[in-house]
């Protein structure tokens, strides 16, 4: 009877461990079969987040380890660089401008620090593996961390906007209205000398000016012969001006207060006033305009207007 209940008591241990070793193995496959599911939905993720990746305009790639080897390229990558192999090669063998313009450093320093680099309009030259001949591009860049599970930084991801062509239209406006500026400096600069080879003050003696005025007087050109007169008059301390209208083919009302406005304006200075060249015919206009050259003294030619403004000094 002894031997028999130690059976029985055995028999149920037996049992008692079974049911534990089942009941793990449960709990073990539950475990898995979860880890499988969360596997399957990472996947699925990834899977997700690689097809928006390949999808999107945005040229992108990500690189595993300090020698940057490639893990990833999405199409917009592969055609702005086109005609190179990728997946599995490290950035230097695959663009070897990138070290010689110090992209490599940028992409050490954010595999080193995990701190993300963001550029706008950053030039790169990129370059052209059948010509070997670099291309100026600009690009708004953004190269950040890759992190695994635990966090540590694994690589580095590329994410760019290209913008050369918005760029290169940019530079174009810039430089066309750079263009406009210097030519409408230029007009003004020709517009001045216009101005004074058209209102030309000439000093004959110590004291005497004389202004010959050639093609017709309109306002603007009035307000020059008067700026020109006064200037020339305060600068030069004369005493006398010759205004010489020979080379004026025609005059009107306005012209002929134009002379009259500067004369008084001379006058003011403490410097007299000679009108010379008025011909018969402008003498006649002048007189069926009712303008009145009373204290103005006027001769027919030039020479006798200098002959009288030095005689009188």
């Amino acid at each position: 009877m002894v031997h028999g209940d130690a059976s029985t008591s055995d028999l149920a241990a037996a049992r008692q461990q079974i049911g534990a070793l089942e009941s793990a193995l449960a709990e073990a496959q539950a475990a898995l079969a979860a880890a499988r599911a969360a596997l399957d939905e990472a996947r699925a993720g990834y899977q997700g987040l690689v097809e928006v990746l390949n999808q999107s305009p945005a040229p992108t790639a990500m690189w595993q380890g300090d020698d940057f080897t490639y893990t990833f390229v999405n199409p917009a990558y592969c055609a702005a660089l086109p005609g190179r192999e990728f997946l599995g090669r490290p950035l230097v063998e695959v663009a070897p401008e990138a070290k010689e313009q110090g992209l490599l450093d940028l992409f050490n320093h954010v595999y080193r620090t995990g701190n993300p680099f963001i550029a706008s309009e950053l030039p790169v030259a990129v370059r052209d593996p059948t010509t070997g001949r670099d291309e100026q591009r600009w690009f708004n860049v953004v190269y950040a961390p890759v992190r695994d599970g635990a966090g540590a930084i694994v690589g580095v991801c590329h994410f760019s906007v290209e913008l050369t062509e918005q760029v290169r239209a940019r530079q174009a406006a810039e430089a066309r209205a750079a263009e406009l500026r210097r030519s409408a400096e230029l007009i003004a600069a020709q517009q001045e000398t216009i101005r004074a080879l058209g209102t030309p003050l000439l000093p004959l003696a110590p004291g005497v000016l004389a202004m010959p005025l050639v093609g017709p007087i309109d306002t603007r050109r009035s307000e020059q012969i008067m700026e020109g007169l006064l200037h020339g008059v305060a600068k030069e301390g004369a005493s006398t001006v010759i205004l010489d209208v020979t080379g004026v083919e025609t005059i009107d009302t306005q012209a002929a207060n134009a002379m009259i406005r500067a004369a008084q304006s001379v006058r003011l200075l403490g410097a007299r006033v000679l009108i010379t060249g008025i011909q018969p015919a402008m003498a006649q206009v002048l007189v069926q305009l009712g303008i009145d050259l009373r204290g103005i003294a006027t001769f027919s030619t030039l020479r006798s207007g200098i002959a009288a403004a030095l005689g009188a000094r």
